[in-house]
């Protein structure tokens, strides 16, 4: 009987762990399938989720969600800023092609492709070296969040459409 437990206890413990590997922490992820978090925030304004955000005891759910939220925040800003630097280039495009010379926007729209490239890579590559971790998704979204603050500060400071002087 003893025997049995044992045996028992170890097929337990064997079907725990390849429970446990499957886990959605052992799983990949992909960020575009990511419901929004207006969803997990339902019926909160983006200042209160803002303040809730700012809690220090919060479960990991509530941690993750919060930081897609500082991620969605980023990116709308960001994309809010290369909307802004279209507009300039397009009408700056005109210029080049009554012109004859080669337009720029066409270029800059590849950059900010291929900079969405490696951004979405890097925070794959740093998240996926951590290994099973609940803390994973988090770490995802800062590091999401970080690089695509990183490119709106380039965007910022220095206009790569603006005509030099």
């Amino acid at each position: 009987m003893m025997r049995a437990t044992s045996v028992l206890v170890a097929l337990l413990l064997i079907a725990n762990a390849a429970y446990a590997s499957s886990s959605i922490y052992g799983s990949e992820f992909d960020y575009k399938k990511a419901k929004p978090t207006s969803t997990y925030f339902s019926g909160r304004t983006r200042q209160q989720v803002a303040s809730y955000c700012k809690n220090e005891m919060l479960g990991t759910m509530d941690l993750s969600a919060c930081a897609q939220f500082r991620y969605e925040a980023a990116i709308e800003t960001l994309n809010n800023k290369f909307a802004q630097i279209e507009n300039v280039a397009k009408d700056s495009d005109r210029g080049h092609r009554a012109s004859d010379e080669p337009e720029a926007l066409p270029f800059f729209k590849k950059a900010q492709s291929n900079w969405q490239l490696y951004r979405d890579n890097e925070c794959y590559a740093e998240v996926y070296q951590v290994g099973q971790a609940s803390l994973r998704f988090i770490d995802f979204w800062d590091c999401m969040t970080r690089i695509t603050k990183q490119r709106l500060d380039e965007l910022t400071v220095s206009d790569p459409l603006a005509p030099s002087l």
